[in-house]
């Protein structure tokens, strides 16, 4: 993936995703992460915004099936 990809979490906050040489930088929402794995940074940042609270945990399986997804979209290799 080359420049910039936009989406939102399935709780509705802004995804922001950059790729810079081997790193995958993510935004979300106010928290950012990076990681050399798409999906760890995504789930980071995706983590970082959350409130620690019932509804935080109720979100977690669609976080993780919306991870998976999103990244076979921005990276398919």
């Amino acid at each position: 993936m080359e420049g910039e990809w936009h989406s939102y979490a399935p709780d509705g906050r802004e995804v922001l995703v950059r790729r810079r040489g081997e790193l995958w930088l993510v935004r979300c929402g106010r928290s950012q992460a990076h990681s050399k794995n798409l999906d760890v940074a995504l789930m980071q940042a995706i983590r970082a915004d959350v409130d620690v609270d019932v509804v935080g945990h109720a979100h977690e399986a669609s976080y993780a099936t919306w991870v998976r997804t999103a990244a076979d979209k921005i990276d398919p290799d």
